[in-house]
């Protein structure tokens, strides 16, 4: 052994090197798939949907300075603020850049890789369940709710995403932070860009144009008896025409397995249960709302939101709070 080397400590590699090169990576293959498309969707997440995190923050920073400062809740905003702010603008540029790459490579994934998987998606689900499910779901979910099922599966979905973004980012704890955000990063590039592209699939809304047949002739149907379905078929054939037409859009881009939409509301369900107990409980329910939304609406097989939720379980205890921060941080923060 060299005498230099002796006694000499092993260069120090902060814990959050390893994501941030992870981020980096996914981040310019986003950009090199297609940086028109990148830019594209940079610049429609950045003004078109982050502007609500920050209102959504801002509001639930002010009622939680009405519970802990009922005297001052002004000065309780402003407290988190000074201490969170800049860390906060950095998530949010963060979240910004890492979702435009996730939307592109979306689009792209029939480039690479042609859909193939929905025939055998969709016999799991019948074998799974002794039948079609959204027969089973159409069976509990009267149509007369049909409106109450699209509000919870798509502004609610997006409500809650925003809120719970926002609340992470202004969590005081870095040990939950990074748990929530590596989970996060995990659903989408893990979940929404690997196994999308390893299982590209489209869906039952999609499976009769793409495979041909009548398999889901009926679903579309009975969905189809119902004006609330106007909106929920616009998006449909939105997403359709960018497909076949191969014009890059912000925010297109098909894919079914697995399902990123259970994915989040599962994250979000796990994050609220350590905020708050009675919120956890309606997380968990929303859940469940959204799985069978899902499936009702024919966007994904069934299978898809248990893969989506057993994978995000794995990752919430895989990046076990005490694993992601060293210990002198988490004995500042006790």
């Amino acid at each position: 052994m060299n005498k230099a080397t002796i006694g000499r400590s092993p260069a120090y590699i902060p814990p959050i090197a390893g994501p941030t090169l992870c981020f980096a990576v996914y981040t310019l293959l986003g950009v090199a798939t297609s940086p028109a498309l990148y830019l594209r969707n940079l610049s429609a997440f950045a003004f078109q949907f982050l502007p609500s995190a920050f209102v959504l923050g801002f509001v639930g920073l002010v009622g939680a300075g009405l519970l802990k400062q009922p005297g001052a809740p002004l000065s309780f905003v402003a407290g988190v603020i000074r201490q969170r702010g800049s860390g906060v603008i950095a998530t949010a540029a963060a979240l910004c850049i890492g979702m435009a790459a996730f939307w592109t490579l979306k689009y792209h994934i029939p480039r690479f890789v042609p859909f193939y998987a929905d025939p055998a998606l969709a016999d799991i689900d019948q074998i799974l369940h002794f039948g079609d499910p959204w027969r089973w779901v159409h069976a509990a979910i009267p149509a007369r709710w049909m409106s109450l099922m699209l509000i919870i599966y798509f502004p609610a979905w997006l409500l809650l995403f925003f809120g719970c973004t926002a609340l992470a980012a202004f969590h005081p704890s870095s040990a939950i932070r990074s748990r929530y955000w590596m989970s996060f990063a995990a659903i989408y590039a893990g979940l929404g860009t690997a196994l999308a592209a390893i299982g590209a699939s489209v869906g039952p809304i999609f499976y009769d144009q793409f495979f041909g047949g009548h398999r889901f002739a009926e679903l579309l149907s009975l969905l189809k008896q119902s004006e609330m379905s106007t909106y929920h078929f616009f998006i449909a054939d939105k997403l359709y025409s960018a497909y076949l037409s191969g014009v890059e859009d912000f925010f297109a881009g098909i894919s079914a397995m697995p399902s990123i939409h259970v994915a989040v509301a599962t994250l979000n369900a796990l994050f609220l249960s350590g905020v708050n107990r009675a919120a956890g409980v309606l997380a968990w329910v929303f859940v469940l709302l959204t799985m069978a939304g899902s499936v009702y609406f024919g966007w994904h097989y069934a299978v898809d939101g248990y893969v989506s939720f057993a994978a995000v379980l794995l990752f919430w205890r895989l990046f076990a709070a005490r694993r992601l921060v060293p210990s002198s941080v988490r004995d500042e923060e006790s």
